[in-house]
């Protein structure tokens, strides 16, 4: 069978089964995207299901009558995979797939959940969507959010009330950190350099290297390796602003994008974080470390560098020098 399928404003092709991301501001936003993909899978002849509350129900109810399956309710979602499967089930042969538009919160299911749940069914043609007001969601909720999910539509703000795009953001993200990744860090900085170039502002970047990581894999093995650098990836992430990016840049080593900072500023993000990391207790089941350090370089646009690459150099030329005075510091390019 086609793996494949079109959805959409622009006929954006996926692959089966979908399990995408909708934010929104209110619900008569919500109502003028959905409606669309509702249309298209009734004339598709795919069975279509809606899972919420009013205002929505009433007005899906009063357009579609019949045609859609509309629940009253907000699904909990331990309920919603099992749901779903026996739904699937249920499908007569005459509906061609199945879609699901449900209100959902930062711990519904992740696509692998899933694909494991549906691995017996070879011809699988399904879409959920879920879908997250955003004024109820904090950033680190958002973070959480959009690590489950493989396809992202994202509302255009220049453009309101349509999908504009698809990210297959799972290229961007860091496996085992969950963060973002090198390749989605550069891509940032790249943007962010041209917007603070045109604009005539600050913006700075932190390197940070674990202090002799290397030891913590010979002594207690890389399982216990990898909790450090998912414990500092998370700690990190709680002691920045949500307009910050952070990036698993490779190994045991994390960067930093804080726009529209000037360095002064970017060195007191950095002691906060190093002394947040001073503070933690990254080895609770391990005698006999108690504690962990890192190098923290520091270099800033426009005093340091213009490009990408060079301001990313410069930094790292910082961190260097922080790690050959003994790291457990920070050090500014001059």
């Amino acid at each position: 069978m086609n793996r494949y399928i079109k959805l959409g404003y622009e006929g954006i092709e996926l692959e089966l089964p979908v399990h995408a991301l909708y934010l929104y501001r209110d619900e008569n936003q919500l109502l003028e995207n959905i409606k669309p993909l509702i249309k298209e899978g009734i004339d598709r002849k795919e069975r279509c299901i809606y899972i919420g509350k009013e205002p929505c129900v009433k007005e899906l109810k009063s357009e579609f009558k019949n045609q859609i399956m509309v629940i009253e309710e907000i699904m909990e979602a331990s309920l919603f995979l099992p749901w779903l499967k026996n739904e699937y089930d249920k499908m007569i042969k005459n509906h061609m797939g199945m879609r699901v538009f449900v209100e959902s919160t930062s711990e519904f299911l992740t696509f692998e959940e899933l694909l494991d749940d549906f691995n017996t069914q070879p011809d699988l043609r399904l879409f959920v969507l879920c879908q997250y007001r955003i004024e109820k969601i904090s950033s680190q909720n958002m973070l959480d959010i959009l690590k489950n999910h493989p396809y992202v539509f994202v509302e255009h703000l220049l453009k309101p009330n349509c999908f504009y795009s698809r990210v297959k953001h799972r290229i961007w993200l860091d496996p085992l950190t969950g963060i973002f990744n090198r390749r989605y860090f550069e891509n940032q900085l790249s943007k962010e350099l041209q917007r603070a170039s045109r604009y005539e502002h600050a913006l700075s970047i932190l390197f940070i290297d674990i202090d002799r990581f290397k030891k913590v894999n010979d002594e207690f093995g890389h399982q216990t390796g990898d909790q450090v650098l998912l414990d500092l990836a998370q700690l990190l992430e709680r002691n920045l602003r949500s307009v910050d990016v952070i990036a698993r840049y490779g190994g045991d080593e994390f960067i930093i994008l804080l726009p529209e900072t000037k360095k002064e500023a970017a060195y007191k993000t950095a002691n906060r974080i190093l002394y947040a990391i001073q503070q933690y207790d990254f080895f609770k089941e391990t005698k006999k470390i108690k504690e962990l350090s890192v190098s923290i370089g520091i270099a800033s646009f426009p005093d340091d560098a213009g490009g990408t690459y060079e301001l990313i150099k410069k930094a790292d030329t910082a961190l260097y020098k922080a790690k050959e005075r003994g790291g457990n510091q920070i050090m500014v390019f001059m």
